[in-house]
């Protein structure tokens, strides 16, 4: 999060799809990629877009701790911890820079976003 996405798109290869608009928050044009799985957000700083959220669309993806859509809120908290902000059904660990969201329905983990913490916006 909050890193130049150019290095990883050129990793991550072409996206499935792509869509640009002007930004409500920054100069210049917020952008997403998608990708088999989940879509890659940035917003533009000076002459770089940099990363702002990853949201995953299937259970093909899962974090670094191994929760995929569709874990269970007990798989949640073994892997992140107690250390979370829940707000009705939202789960929200801060990691750093970083605030990763699970939101849970029946017990089951129905989206799993990562949202880059940038100073002067609120996330």
């Amino acid at each position: 999060m909050n890193v130049d996405v150019a290095p990883i798109i050129e990793a991550l290869g072409e996206p499935v799809e792509y869509f640009e608009a002007p930004s409500c928050a920054f100069q210049g044009l917020d952008k997403i990629y998608y990708y088999n799985g989940f879509e890659l957000s940035t917003y533009p700083l000076e002459d770089k877009d940099m990363i702002s959220t990853v949201n995953f669309l299937d259970d093909s993806v899962t974090t670094e701790q191994g929760i995929y859509l569709g874990a269970s809120l007990e798989e949640v908290i073994a892997a992140y911890g107690e250390d979370y902000i829940q707000e009705l059904s939202s789960y929200t660990y801060n990691l750093n820079d970083t605030n990763l969201t699970f939101i849970v329905e029946a017990d089951a983990v129905i989206s799993i976003t990562y949202f880059a913490v940038v100073e002067g916006l609120n996330n």
